[in-house]
Order: structure tokens, then sequence, then C-alpha cells
């Protein structure tokens, strides 16, 4: 009975953290162009130095650049900093 229990809740549970799909005008993943991301992401504007550790640094790097846009990786898990606007 307590195991029959158990799992009503745990499929209720299960049902209820599954993800649903968006409504409105939100476009699928298949009408997106997935390269439109890639080629603007493969454009880093005021580049700071590749380093392991510049996660915190970049709001200061990129301070009078339009802020900190994403961090672009280098290779070796080593990430640098790329600004909203070019020096």
């Amino acid at each position: 009975m307590k195991s029959a229990v158990f799992l009503l809740f745990t499929s209720i549970a299960a049902v209820m953290a599954s993800p649903t799909p968006p409504t409105g005008d939100a476009t699928t993943i298949a009408e997106r162009n997935p390269l439109e991301e890639i080629v603007q992401r493969a454009t880093c504007r005021h580049p700071g130095e590749c380093g392991w550790f510049n996660s915190g640094q970049c709001e200061y790097h990129c301070d009078g650049y339009g802020g900190f846009d994403f961090m672009q990786g280098c290779g070796w898990k080593r990430k640098r900093c790329c600004c909203n606007k070019s020096t």
C-alpha cells in the first residue's frame, strides 16, 4: 500500500515537472536559423585575455564598451570576455 501511494505521488511529480512547449508567438528550433547565433558569437568585440579565472573580471573589462556580452572559448577550457561594443 505504501509503495503504491509513493509510486502515485512520484508519477504525479514527474508529470508536473516535465517541460511544456512554449505558447504564443515563440518560434520552434526548426524555424530558427541555428547558424545565426554561431556567426554572431564568432565576432568577439573588445576581446580580453584568454584565461581560466576571468569569469569575475568581465564586467570590469567591458566597462565603457557597452557592457559584458558573452565569454568565448580559447581552447584548453580557457575563456575570454567579449563586450557589446568594439574598441
